[in-house]
């Protein structure tokens, strides 16, 4: 029932307010040859169980304010705000009502 936030770079990730993150989610800041990048996640967003994401790119990854990513999917770009998420990698289904 953890989580794992990057061991490498904690000030690189930021939760905002009434964030919820399941159960076996894993967050990773940079991969084998990269930088580390910022990984960002906004007020209201919910992460769903044993889903992955990881900020590969030199700008980051922002989880935006209201979007929800569905359980076991893979989050490799940033999220719109108000989006629903889901797959390996994650593609955008629909926006939250």
């Amino acid at each position: 029932m953890r989580c794992y936030l990057d061991d490498m770079c904690y000030d690189l990730i930021e939760i905002g307010d009434d964030v919820i993150i399941s159960y076996g989610v894993f967050f990773a800041c940079h991969g084998r040859k990269q930088g580390h990048n910022k990984l960002v996640i906004r007020d209201g967003a919910y992460i769903g169980m044993n889903s992955s994401v990881i900020a590969r790119s030199d700008d980051g990854i922002v989880i935006g304010r209201n979007a929800v990513v569905g359980a076991c999917s893979l989050v490799n770009k940033s999220v719109a705000d108000n989006s629903v998420v889901v797959g390996v990698p994650a593609k955008e289904i629909s926006k939250v009502q």
